[in-house]
């Protein structure tokens, strides 16, 4: 796991060398499911890589809404415009991650959320820590032990997220349990609406979204229905905040920026790099006023037992 101190480490080294180590141009690229304005994943993938052309010498590119089917193509198309570095954002871009590696061995490729790779750079937050401080403030206020998770595609950060999720709210409710779904759409707001309302009229009365843009609708069907929503990997105060419980936040944005200084340095290996609770500042969002402080201290509780490995997830 990398802790925050490693990052700042990393930064420091990064000021510290001369703009002529940097001046060479280093040419970065995302390729995004979604668009750069869905305040929410994209959104911080691309905010990320705005904030590396700060390194010097860095130009970025991006495609939006790209296909699965597209992806090789896209990918394709900048490694033979020399990109030194192209980033697949989400755990779809494995397999087109892998295909871009054999045909172009010169160019780094990174999956954010991906399942380990050969070959390939995979950035993935420890999303058992962060869904389990979800998964106990959940727990506490859920008045029947049934929450709910709902995602786009079968990836397997949503496959971690339900299991942190799950644990921590087995601290209050031992026999509770987490629905889950998939849209079939990260971006469509309607159709995550429609299967939030069906969870709901399952029994669940805490909705954690884990989409792109979608999310609104999960956050809506919350607000209209009388339920919570939990954010693991973005804030949701922002958009409701009578709807919002408790959210963690995942800086996807720093995780992007972090991965071209390293590529640039050339010190990014083709391995996984994992990202726990306390790799980044600013993690935590408000907790809903529903929320006693004996929980919220409970959570503060849960992230020093996160950062010592104390947290057991089954």
């Amino acid at each position: 796991m990398l802790n925050r101190n490693g990052l700042l480490a990393t930064v420091a080294i990064l000021a510290g060398m001369t703009y002529q180590a940097l001046a060479d141009d280093f040419r970065v690229a995302a390729v995004l499911p979604g668009v750069v304005t869905d305040k929410s994943f994209n959104q911080q993938v691309f905010e990320g890589l705005k904030a590396s052309e700060k390194l010097g010498g860095v130009e970025i590119a991006y495609t939006e809404k790209v296909t699965q089917a597209e992806q090789v193509e896209v990918m394709s198309d900048y490694a033979r415009r020399g990109y030194n570095l192209i980033v697949g954002a989400g755990g779809e871009y494995v397999d087109a991650a892998k295909r871009i590696r054999s045909q172009f061995p010169d160019v780094s490729v990174v999956v954010l959320n991906g399942a380990e790779t050969e070959n390939v750079t995979t950035l993935m937050f420890e999303h058992e820590q962060f869904a389990y401080l979800v998964g106990l403030v959940a727990g506490r206020v859920s008045k029947n032990g049934t929450l709910a998770a709902l995602t786009a595609q079968p990836i397997p950060a949503f496959d971690r997220v339900v299991k942190g999720f799950t644990t921590g709210l087995h601290v209050s409710h031992p026999e509770g349990k987490v629905l889950t779904t998939l849209t079939n759409d990260w971006s469509d707001v309607a159709k995550a609406k429609a299967a939030s309302v069906n969870l709901i009229s399952q029994g669940a009365d805490v909705l954690l979204p884990y989409l792109d843009g979608a999310y609104l609708g999960v956050v809506q069907a919350a607000d209209e229905k009388g339920v919570y929503v939990v954010g693991v990997a973005q804030d949701l105060a922002v958009d409701d905040p009578k709807a919002n419980l408790f959210s963690t936040i995942q800086d996807y944005g720093g995780m992007v920026s972090w991965s071209v200084a390293k590529a640039k340095a050339g010190e990014l290996e083709a391995k996984r790099y994992d990202f726990g609770v306390g790799s980044f500042p600013n993690e935590m969002g408000p907790f809903n006023d529903v929320v006693p402080q004996n929980v919220r201290d409970e959570v503060k509780a849960a992230v020093e037992d996160l950062k010592a490995g104390k947290v057991t997830f089954k």
